[in-house]
């Protein structure tokens, strides 16, 4: 089910410059909710397309009517710290301070705050602090086992 929601609402999303993160379709408390996590191809979602991508949402799943009981419609941004789950994600988000974790350390590291400065298909490239002292570091991909976007205090 989750897979045709996708299917319909994808060119929704894509004509807002948009992309699908996440979609859930859980039961809390007694109570069924759609959640679709969207965000802008190049930059942050502000609310205003929330909304617009809330009612056009809205409107096809009504049209499609694939969940046969009722439920909430939750369409929001997956949040300012939100997983980079895919190389792509990872590649839009050069420049930004992130949060890894390393599947095995590297130079002494489990998991580090740094800069992402560069990616490419097979590593990228990053920019942390030890002690106030900058240091840079090349690391696998597929050693990462988490990575997210960070606020940086």
């Amino acid at each position: 089910m989750i897979e045709q929601i996708k299917a319909s609402i994808q060119s929704i999303v894509e004509n807002k410059n948009c992309y699908i993160d996440n979609i859930e379709y859980v039961n809390e408390k007694n109570e069924w909710y759609l959640r679709i996590y969207c965000d802008l191809n190049n930059g942050h979602i502000d609310m205003d397309t929330i909304v617009d991508l809330t009612e056009s949402i809205s409107e096809k799943l009504d049209e499609i009517d694939l969940i046969p009981n009722e439920y909430y419609l939750e369409v929001s941004s997956p949040g300012a710290e939100k997983e980079l789950k895919t190389v792509e994600h990872i590649k839009n988000a050069i420049g930004e301070y992130v949060f890894i974790k390393l599947k095995d350390p590297t130079n002494g590291i489990d998991e580090t705050y740094a800069t992402l400065l560069n990616v490419d298909d097979s590593k990228i490239d990053i920019e942390y602090l030890v002690k106030n002292i900058k240091k840079k570091m090349t690391i696998d991909l597929n050693n990462i086992s988490f990575i997210r976007l960070a606020i940086k205090f």
